[in-house]
């Protein structure tokens, strides 16, 4: 059989691989062997990558708090045990985090960056599906409790949004699912009301997991802390602006917001800053990093940037900048005027390429070349991510306007390719 039938699922339908945690250990021991190894291959690349990071010369026992949080059992039974919540799949950013911490859940990104998840992924997928989904169902293979939990899905693509089918198609036993509806016309004068529903529906939703009926009290207290890690992330990527934070420990920081408390978090990433505070700038070129999210342990290109001499100043990435991109603007304290707060603020600062128009998507860039004064923009593009692909044609046009060189640069998660990205980056280098 090719892999090209491998990947047709018409032509090879998959049955589904999961049913509970517990199901198939004993009654299905060609399951466990398949399961068991994708852990291993998985918790591997995770150790090596870790290991690459520790290894830099630049590294500090203030990183060092990231990377021992990541060598941990991030399963969602051991999350629930470490912090003693409930633990809920999370597909995107496109939602109040201040929720979660008002009802004392743990939110769970649900996106996978790993090359072993990937190759673990169930037979019969779409052979250009999204690399990040494709290794989430990897992911699923490992741990089937992923599959149980109750997951939130905002439609910021059209992956996303088709991504409920293909779990069901293949594991069985899943939880249940809250799809987050966003309106696809941003500026349209009834888009923030439509939003502002979906988030009050989410609230309710949550609500319901939880068992707990909090008011504004809680929602008050979860805005503050969620602040202060706002503020810890501005710090940090106030810092990276001046090239004084490497790419790679910007983004392990910002994948580890997932596995650790709020308050735990931001008192770290504030050590971090008052560690780098007076790091010695890095001499090369800026460049601003956009386009498909990076995610742990892929970090491919942050390493070929930093192998070349270029310095990453800044990013306008969901698994970047964008995690704790705006701050909330309160003006009314009653339990309405904060989810009209909490849903204005997710959505105007929602970048992704799902909307008819994107008008915005270039303000952050500009704002970024005003305090960095750098020339680049280089315009990750993940194989199989059509919407950003589409999306990287508008935004190279509105850039060269603007005098700033661009370079989109198509890329998966196997290393093949390293060289000739590597080739790619220099040429562009020596343009800037």
């Amino acid at each position: 059989m090719t892999s090209s039938e491998n990947n047709n699922p018409s032509e090879n339908p998959a049955p589904p691989l999961a049913k509970t945690q517990a199901d198939s250990e004993a009654a299905n021991p060609r399951l466990e062997r398949l399961r068991a190894r994708a852990r291993e291959r998985i918790d591997q690349e995770i150790k090596s990558e870790l290991a690459a990071l520790t290894a830099r010369p630049d590294f500090h026992q203030t990183v060092g708090y990231f990377t021992n949080l990541l060598s941990q059992d991030l399963s969602p039974k051991a999350m629930k045990q470490r912090f003693g919540r409930e633990i809920v799949g999370l597909m995107c950013l496109q939602v109040p985090l201040e929720f979660f911490l008002a009802l004392d859940l743990q939110p769970l990104r649900l996106y996978g960056g790993s090359l072993s998840a990937a190759k673990s992924a169930p037979p019969g997928l779409p052979a250009l599906m999204c690399p990040i989904l494709r290794s989430l169902m990897g992911e699923i293979i490992k741990d089937p409790a992923l599959g149980e939990l109750d997951w939130i899905v905002p439609t910021t693509c059209d992956w996303v949004s088709g991504f409920e089918s293909l779990r069901n198609l293949f594991f069985e036993a899943a939880g249940s699912v809250r799809v987050v509806e966003l309106p696809r016309r941003k500026e349209y004068p009834l888009a923030g009301e439509r939003w502002l529903s979906e988030v009050a529906g989410l609230w309710e939703y949550l609500k319901k997991i939880s068992k707990r009926r909090p008011g504004r009290k809680e929602l008050l207290a979860a805005i503050n802390s969620m602040e202060k890690a706002r503020s810890a992330l501005g710090r940090l990527s106030a810092l990276r602006r001046k090239g004084q934070v490497p790419a790679v420990y910007f983004f392990l920081v910002t994948f580890s917001f997932f596995f650790d408390s709020v308050p735990d978090w931001t008192k770290a990433v504030n050590d971090l800053c008052d560690r780098f505070q007076g790091q010695k700038p890095a001499p090369g070129p800026g460049l601003f990093l956009t386009g498909s999210p990076i995610i742990f342990p892929n970090f491919k290109l942050l390493r070929l940037v930093d192998e070349l001499g270029l310095t990453i100043v800044g990013d306008d990435m969901c698994s970047g900048e964008r995690l704790l991109f705006r701050h909330v603007a309160l003006k009314d304290t009653s339990e309405d005027g904060i989810l009209r707060a909490l849903a204005e603020t997710t959505h105007d600062g929602c970048l992704c390429p799902v909307y008819v128009e994107n008008k915005r998507r270039l303000g952050p860039i500009m704002e970024a070349a005003r305090e960095a004064d750098f020339k680049g923009v280089v315009f990750h593009l993940l194989k199989g991510c059509h919407p950003y692909e589409m999306d990287s044609l508008t935004l190279e046009r509105d850039l060269f306007e603007n005098d700033l060189r661009f370079v989109r640069l198509e890329t998966d998660y196997a290393p093949e390719d390293s060289l000739n990205l590597m080739t790619r980056l220099e040429a562009f280098r020596s343009t800037l």
